[in-house]
């Protein structure tokens, strides 16, 4: 077993604090290989001869894989150990980054990819778990402040670090670079982290497991196809209909299972539980709106700005940093003022800044954009991490795992969600706006006027009459276009708004309670699983 003390003798740290900083390890890893891949797209289409929707299953194989696999992750930390489980499953992550970067063709790496994501898949969940075993209910908003750090920091920081690789090393280093990274958080959970009880009376649901997977794989299939395939496709609709059905019956199966005294691969009774289903309810709403930004954002400096992958990474680069000053900052106010006085403010924050994107235009000035990253960042830092704080905080101490591991499919459920939503609202509003902007085009209208310039230019370049209007007409056209798509942005982010004012809607009815005068204290002596006791409900937020 670890010796605490030991270890605070030699990194003059507290063993929570170790904890922290061992768990933030393997969760940037995995949180920065979700975003640094997408860069590389282009590229493995050049590298391995593909369409882009062969390619995109490098993206969607890990998605998938990670919604069918993070359910299971409750029952394998209670059965295994989560120390024994968090190594295993930082070593298949691992494993799997390398054998990706030597994939020598398409299916190849995306078999890698399932290998990868199925490692993955418990680090978040884990990492949660642990630190709220750790961290006395006073002081679990500053331990997730300093976790949440990674975790807004990665997705800013993956396309700077992804294009910087894909453009100056090559594809393969996108994968590599969490070798390292991996190798040594495997040495340092190995050295410092101590083991927790087990239950080894524990059965595996078989049935459970097979209908959530289905039920989540064909869901989070259907959206992501819903940006390539349209929501009006049969894959799609299928796909999602399918996917609901099997999870309604996944639900009633496991709600007969544990009523009957039976063990559910997830405890889906929790959602009677008023903190976790509203703080679950509203975290789906945030999530939108973050995946929201982190989507549209990079389109819009790329496409539209012209920024190559690289620029546009720093560009989005203080806003990663704003959201790192906002989630420490909101942590230790959680803790001290309670959560309405943290999320709403932060998501009223959030929504100036997204109701401030409504308004982007072609020539916006990066001044003004930087400004509205930083006011999005620094809402986003107050919003996300306290609520995942409210929705565990009256969790007993043996259902953490299963807590922390629903509140991740629902994040991955939301993300996976706004991506689809805005990708095909991006796609049809620019429709409706390019054709609405072509017909405004006429010989009288500024863009006639311009048009009739650059024929004119082109024919005094020695073009004959014909080639000039046809040149000049393929101008205008792509200026139309780049507006219709701007447009098509300001939808979107609108709709952002309206999802974010949904979200505080949905904090308003987390139930305060008060804050605990004593944290539950958890045995870490004994390997074997503690007696049964009596949740304990207690808030980890003073209001």
């Amino acid at each position: 077993m670890v010796n605490e003390q030991a270890i605070r003798r030699g990194t003059g740290l507290e063993y929570k604090w170790v904890v922290t900083f061992v768990v933030v390890l393997g969760v940037f890893m995995s949180i920065l290989d979700q975003t640094i891949v997408n860069i590389a797209i282009p590229r493995l289409q050049t590298a391995f001869g593909a369409d882009i929707h062969s390619v995109q299953w490098v993206l969607t194989a890990y998605i998938l894989t990670l919604g069918i696999i993070t359910p299971s992750s409750g029952f394998f930390a209670d059965k295994l150990g989560t120390k024994r489980f968090y190594i295993i499953s930082l070593s298949a992550f691992t494993l799997g980054s390398a054998l990706c970067g030597l994939a020598w063709n398409l299916p190849v790496l995306i078999f890698f990819r399932i290998l990868q994501a199925a490692g993955g898949a418990a680090l978040f969940p884990l990492s949660i778990t642990m630190l709220f075993r750790e961290f006395p209910p006073q002081e679990r908003g500053m331990a997730v402040g300093v976790f949440g750090i990674p975790a807004l920091l990665a997705p800013a920081i993956g396309p700077t670090l992804g294009g910087y690789l894909v453009t100056y090393v090559g594809w393969q280093a996108i994968f590599y670079v969490n070798v390292p990274i991996g190798i040594m958080a495997v040495i340092l959970v190995s050295l410092l982290i101590r083991e927790y009880p087990t239950q080894s009376n524990l059965q595996f649901d078989l049935l459970g497991f097979l209908l959530v997977a289905v039920g989540l794989g064909m869901l989070l299939y259907g959206l992501s196809s819903a940006s390539t395939d349209g929501w009006g496709s049969i894959t799609v609709t299928g796909s999602i209909s399918a996917g609901v059905v099997v999870l309604i019956i996944f639900t009633v199966v496991e709600l007969l299972l544990a009523n009957r005294g039976g063990q559910p691969l997830l405890d889906l009774r929790l959602f009677g539980n008023r903190p976790f289903l509203t703080s679950s309810i509203a975290s789906i709403f945030v999530f939108v709106s973050l995946y929201g930004g982190i989507f549209l954002l990079p389109i819009y400096l790329q496409s539209v700005r012209g920024q190559s992958a690289f620029q546009a990474g720093v560009t989005l680069l203080p806003q990663a940093l704003a959201s790192m000053v906002g989630v420490v900052v909101g942590g230790r106010l959680v803790d001290r003022i309670g959560v309405h006085a943290v999320i709403i403010p932060g998501l009223l924050i959030l929504s100036i800044g997204t109701w401030q994107l409504s308004f982007i235009t072609v020539n916006s000035p990066f001044w003004w954009l930087q400004i509205i990253f930083i006011v999005r960042g620094l809402g986003l830092g107050l919003g996300i991490m306290p609520l995942t704080i409210t929705a565990l905080s009256e969790v007993s101490p043996r259902q953490l795992a299963q807590g922390s591991s629903i509140n991740t499919v629902i994040r991955s459920v939301g993300g996976s969600l706004s991506i689809a939503v805005l990708a095909t609202l991006v796609q049809s509003q620019a429709k409706v706006h390019f054709t609405h902007l072509a017909e405004q085009v006429t010989m009288t209208s500024p863009l006639g006027q311009m048009l009739l310039r650059l024929q004119a230019a082109f024919v005094s370049r020695g073009a004959d009459i014909n080639a000039a209007k046809g040149a000049a007409l393929q101008v205008i056209a792509g200026l139309v276009q780049r507006q219709a798509f701007v447009l098509s942005l300001q939808d979107a982010f609108n709709f952002s708004l309206a999802v974010t004012v949904f979200a505080i809607i949905a904090v308003l009815f987390v139930r305060k309670s008060r804050q605990p005068t004593r944290a539950p204290q958890i045995s870490h002596d004994s390997q074997t699983a503690p007696e049964e006791e009596e949740p304990q409900h207690v808030l980890v937020l003073a209001e």
